[in-house]
């Protein structure tokens, strides 16, 4: 089955099936503008990543009758580090539960270990439903480990105040020029 075929997910899960299955990085358009570049073709646009995302998808329905999704969707991301500006891989491993509901109404019925996937036309891809994890697993502020990033020392002696080996950095107070118009003021009025 491929993963832009259309699925029916309640049908799916009345029949507890199960998806497994690869699917390329490169064929998620929502998400590949969040990516960084894996490498950069002379005076060209950034390639997207060749890697793909390993997904388990089990349907069901739980003991209270819910129509549910179960399963795991890993993947390397390229993001760029937002302290080096590199390209940094970035491990997502996420276990999904997901209620199906085709009401807004439904979705707030649903237990809470429950996110609800709105299916509104009975019908979806498998590819929509592994981009949505990926896209929420993604960080605010994507980072390497501070050993890992080529600026993380830098940073770290930046945020303690120290350069390396020159002398400590200091910053000149951003309310020093009230103070001074304080000052001004108050002899004016004497």
């Amino acid at each position: 089955m491929s993963t832009r075929e259309m699925i029916e997910p309640l049908a799916l899960a009345a029949r507890g099936r199960t998806l497994e299955g690869r699917l390329p990085i490169s064929s998620l358009s929502r998400l590949l503008p969040l990516l960084g570049p894996v490498e950069r073709v002379m005076d060209g646009p950034y390639l997207p990543t060749q890697s793909d995302v390993d997904y388990l998808l089990e349907f069901g329905v739980d003991e209270g009758g819910n129509p549910r999704i179960t399963g795991s969707v890993k993947a390397t991301l390229p993001l760029i580090c937002q302290r080096c500006m590199e390209t940094m891989g970035f491990s997502v491993s996420t276990q999904t539960q997901l209620g199906i509901v085709s009401s807004r109404a439904a979705a707030q019925q649903l237990p809470e270990c429950y996110d609800p996937l709105l299916v509104l036309d009975d019908e979806i891809t498998v590819a929509s439903i592994i981009e949505d994890e990926l896209i929420l697993a993604l960080p605010q502020v994507a980072m390497h480990n501070n050993e890992d990033c080529p600026q993380g020392e830098a940073f770290l002696n930046a945020r303690d105040g120290q350069q390396g080996d020159a002398t400590t950095v200091r910053r000149e107070n951003p309310f020093a020029v009230l103070s001074q118009l304080k000052t001004s003021q108050s002899g004016k009025n004497d």
